[in-house]
Formats: C-alpha cells, sequence, structure tokens
C-alpha cells in the first residue's frame, strides 16, 4: 500500500527476464502466480551495494513490502530498499558468454554503478550530492 503523496520508483523487467524467470518457475514446478522475484540490496561492492535477488512464494511477502507487477512478473522489495537505496532499476538478464550470465540490474536514474554492473551507489546519496 503506498502512503499518499508517495512516488514508488519505478522496477522493470525485461522481456529477456521475464522469460527466464517463467521457465525456471516451469521447471521447478512453481506457480508462477505464486511467484515472486525478490530484489534488495546490502552493503558491499566496489560502488557501496550490492543487488540482491531471490524467489519468494507468498508466505515470504511481509507488511514492508511492495509488490510491484512488470508485464507478468510480480516484483517484491522492501519499500524502503526501494525508495532509499535501489530507485527506479530494471532488471534483465544476459548472456552473453559461459562466465558472464544472469540477471544483470541497470539503475534508471543517472548514478554510480560500477563496471561489472554488480554494485550501485543508492540513490539516497545521489539525492545528498545533488541538493
Amino acid at each position: 500500500m503506498a502512503l499518499e503523496n508517495e512516488v514508488i520508483p519505478e522496477v522493470l523487467v525485461s522481456e529477456r527476464a521475464a522469460t527466464v524467470f517463467k521457465e525456471a518457475c516451469q521447471a521447478e514446478g512453481k506457480n508462477l502466480e505464486q511467484s515472486f522475484l525478490r530484489i534488495g540490496a546490502k552493503p558491499g561492492g566496489c560502488s557501496g551495494w550490492k543487488y540482491e535477488l531471490e524467489w519468494n512464494g507468498p508466505e515470504d511477502i511481509h507488511s514492508e513490502d511492495l509488490t510491484i507487477k512488470s508485464g507478468e512478473i510480480s516484483v517484491v522489495v522492501e519499500r524502503e530498499c526501494l525508495t532509499d537505496i535501489l530507485g527506479p532499476v530494471k532488471i534483465d538478464f544476459t548472456d552473453k558468454n559461459l562466465v558472464e550470465q544472469g540477471f544483470v540490474f541497470e539503475q534508471l536514474v543517472n548514478g554510480h554503478q560500477c563496471g561489472c554492473g554488480e554494485s550501485f551507489t543508492p540513490v539516497r546519496d545521489l539525492k545528498k550530492s545533488h541538493s
């Protein structure tokens, strides 16, 4: 539930990432309607924070979480993590080669993301530097 006048950052799941998530659910015998792609972040990496991604079921959703629909995929993220740390983000999937493959994140704001795409500067720090 969004608070009045609260702007919720956009979360997009690319078509390729959605297909991979759907295929993974099917391969593991999980119902897509009962499957959630949870995104988050934890301190670490060369830019300050690292992305996290995991599968969640309905029992894993908490009151501090937001559920955002992107196409057929339901994304779950803790409200404060999305608004203060992640900001608007796109989830994609790459399979450039055997070593570099998997889900990747792209910040949809002009922030600092490391070259490997695994860590980033939180949006709350971007707001301070542009004030």
